[in-house]
């Protein structure tokens, strides 16, 4: 039986009983001797064989009892809770007849001529009956029938005519006195007994509860201690000794925290806990005795009472949060800094102007605003690749920040572009410009002198583009939108240039914002229609997909090619939006062409994806909605995207190329060999599909050739497919099928038509 399911009834009973058989063996022996002596004092007054008889029962019946008590002390405690009636029924039964022998002996040892004999035999009777009534006294049946027994024989014996009348009344009104006392003394110890178990159980109870209370302390998660009024500590737990990177608990254990915590609101929060209130503290956390550096914590505290209800001391809950914080601290500086560089980027950058403009509405001095583009920077990627390309961007970043003051803020805005903010340039114009031609001569003489990297030295040049500001009403935007212009006009005039912004630069300027304008009504309005342009199998000349295609029905300029406003869409982050309504005309599209061929009749439609929306955080579960939306399969689908936006985030286009394909798409490389890093991570892509660059292929020369040829290799190699663009001779397509080219795309075959036209085309060759 299990101890947890024993009530407590149960375990009173069980107490009672043991009780009984602890004090059997004082009980028996005395019970003996009593026997003995009232033999020898009635043995001048009662026959010998009488006495024998008598004798000898309370012997046998002493073995007897005694045998029961060594099998109930061997017996385990778990068979004794289970037996516990047959226990207790054995020991009634004995009691009873142990009551039956000495009540016999009003027969057998009851002198009737001797009234003092007498007198001694019921004096032995109530001294034995007292005995054994202070156990049978918790049951008062047991008692009764005790009583009974032991004092009916001698009653009788008196009330009879040959007894004393008067020692028969006496022996009666001690009967009727020892019941309810003996009952009385029952309830005593009947309710002594459930006190002491309800104690027990309290204990215990107690025990666990402290046994569960210090594993926790002990084994919880987290850091926990107590401290005393002195703010010493009293106990930590393992956790904490871990979390300070301590040997054992003595290290921390009465440390005072006075003067060995430095911050004033973390000794704000252990002291909050002796006004009656709770604590909190979440920041630096050190003691001098402990071994560990930078450790950040969420800490709380909580009153520690004592009997009295008074406060004691406290209880800190210390979790360890340096892991959240340098992550906090690694997201806040990726987003407020060049992961490459580690310089400001175009978020802090623009965060600084923002103020800086707001500040000099209240100084009247002027500030400038530097936009520095690496002049050529491609063909460095080119010769030396994208890892040395990366080497020289961080060189330059180092380079750059020898030149500044250190009031000044130098970000990385993208690629090879640096912009330089200088807060206060001058008092006035004049001066202000002198300060900003300082500056580019000043990186025009550092540059002068070629970066050694790698082992090669690069010889580089800056394009500058300067504007001036003071009390303004140009937003961060619009300064760093003309900045740039001004850059670009550095940039046509000759490499290693200075150019001031001016006004007239901005009318290319509002042109750009009307067409961004007017892209943002084009979505509203429909004016967007998607093409398709065939690709075909080089061998069969079969259609077996297609390219989505966007085009623009301008309410004013007519048709309007995708080259004329997708960059100014991708600079804007507008392509997001309108690469969103692509994904839902192309999957309505197919979905139409399904309800009418009957089912899908292409390998693929492949779709053209800015790296500024793929890299969105969002992209894949933005573009999974669209699918569920259209009921379209991922499979139907393949994903371009340029070798060079993918080597901006190699590591998140990766784990968003793998989920993507997880569901079912396919992905190809678009304009492979125009970048430079293709070569050097397309084994650790998960692409399907390669696509050769039109401008290889259009006016193919020999090196063109040799281009190809060893695309179409790397293809076979990696087992990818190899897609050829822009092929309009059947000379060239001839050479693809010699080379064993997959597919193509040109004008050749087919322009890029609506979906009408392609929805013909395909039942046409069906």
């Amino acid at each position: 039986m299990d101890d947890t399911s024993i009530t407590l009834k149960e375990r009173v009973e069980y107490d009672k009983l043991s009780f009984y058989y602890i004090s059997l063996p004082v009980l028996l022996i005395g019970h003996l001797l009593g026997a003995l002596l009232l033999c020898a004092m009635q043995l001048t007054v009662v026959d010998m064989y009488s006495i024998a008889v008598w004798l000898l029962l309370n012997i046998v019946m002493f073995f007897y009892r005694f045998y029961h008590y060594t099998l109930f002390k061997k017996e385990n405690e778990k068979n004794k809770l289970r037996d516990i009636r047959l226990w207790r029924d054995r020991y009634y039964t004995n009691v009873l007849l142990s009551g039956i022998i000495w009540g016999s002996s009003a027969f057998l040892l009851f002198p009737e001529t001797s009234l003092i004999n007498q007198m001694i035999l019921v004096l032995f009777l109530f001294a034995i009956g007292f005995s054994a009534l202070g156990v049978l006294a918790t049951k008062s049946d047991l008692l009764l029938s005790y009583v009974l027994v032991m004092y009916g024989p001698l009653l009788w014996r008196l009330f009879s005519p040959e007894g004393d009348i008067y020692l028969a009344y006496s022996v009666m009104s001690l009967v009727l006195i020892l019941i309810p006392v003996a009952n009385y003394y029952g309830k005593v110890i009947n309710k002594s007994l459930e006190e002491k178990q309800h104690f027990i159980d309290i204990k215990a109870s107690h025990d666990k509860l402290k046994e569960r209370f210090f594993s926790l302390f002990e084994r919880a998660p987290i850091g926990i201690y107590y401290y005393n009024d002195a703010l010493r500590l009293q106990d930590v737990n393992v956790e904490f000794v871990k979390m300070n990177e301590v040997e054992n608990k003595k290290d921390l254990t009465g440390v005072t925290l006075y003067g060995n915590l430095d911050e004033s609101k973390i000794i704000t929060a252990h002291e909050s806990v002796f006004s009656g209130r709770t604590g909190r503290y979440r920041g630096p956390f050190k003691i001098n005795s402990a071994n560990r550096e930078n450790l950040y914590v969420d800490l709380s505290t909580v009153p520690m009472l004592n009997r009295d209800g008074e406060v004691a001391g406290g209880i800190a809950i210390v979790n360890d949060i340096t892991g959240e914080v340098a992550a906090q601290e690694k997201m806040m500086r990726n987003a407020y800094y060049d992961m490459l560089t580690n310089i400001p980027n175009r978020t802090l950058l623009m965060d600084k102007l923002k103020n800086l403009i707001e500040a000099k509405r209240m100084v009247k001095n002027y500030g400038a605003l530097l936009f520095l583009d690496v002049d050529n920077f491609k063909k460095t990627n080119t010769m030396f690749g994208h890892e040395t390309g990366d080497k020289v961007i961080k060189q330059i970043a180092y380079t750059l920040e020898e030149v500044l003051e250190g009031h000044e803020t130098l970000a990385r805005v993208t690629g090879d572009k640096f912009v330089l903010l200088i807060p206060l340039a001058g008092n006035s114009k004049a001066e202000a410009e002198k300060t900003v031609q300082k500056y580019a001569s000043k990186i025009d003489r550092r540059f002068s002198q070629a970066l050694k990297v790698s082992g090669n030295e690069h010889h580089l040049s800056f394009s500058i583009g300067a504007i001036l500001f003071a009390d303004t009403k140009k937003t961060a935007f619009d300064l760093l939108k003309q900045v740039e212009t001004a850059m670009y006009e550095a940039k046509k005039t000759k490499g290693g240039s200075l150019q001031f912004y001016e006004e007239s630069m901005g009318v290319e300027v509002e042109e750009q914002l009307m067409l961004e304008n007017d892209i943002h009504s084009a979505i509203r309005n429909d004016e967007f229609v998607m093409y398709y342009q065939p690709q075909l199998d080089v061998e069969s000349n079969e259609i077996i997909g297609a390219e989505a295609l966007i085009r623009w029905n301008h309410p004013q300029k007519g048709f309007v090619m995708p080259d004329a406003f997708i960059p100014l869409a991708e600079e804007s982050g507008i392509i997001i939006k309108l690469e969103e309504w692509i994904f839902d005309r192309i999957f309505s599209d197919i979905r139409s062409m399904i309800r009418k061929m009957g089912r899908f009749p292409l390998k693929h439609v492949s779709i053209n994806i800015s790296t500024v929306h793929f890299l969105e955080p969002r992209f894949v579960e933005k573009l999974m909605m669209a699918v569920k939306k259209h009921d379209v399969k991922p499979e139907w689908f393949e994903l371009e995207i340029t070798e060079s936006g993918i080597m901006r985030n190699i590591d998140d286009a990766i784990r968003k190329i793998r989920e993507l394909k997880s569901f079912g798409f396919t992905f190809s490389i678009d304009d492979f060999g125009t970048g430079h890093s293709s070569l050097s991570h397309l084994k650790e892509l998960p692409v399907d599909v390669i696509k050769i660059d039109q401008s290889f292929v259009r006016d193919m020369n020999d090196d063109d050739e040799m281009i190809i040829e060893a695309v179409v290799a790397i293809g076979q190699k990696f087992n990818l497919e190899v897609l050829a663009e822009g092929v309009e001779s059947s000379e060239i397509l001839a050479y693809l099928q010699d080379i064993h080219c997959n597919t193509y795309q040109g004008f050749l075959a087919y322009t890029a038509v609506d979906l009408e036209v392609f929805e013909a085309l395909l039942d046409a060759k069906k």
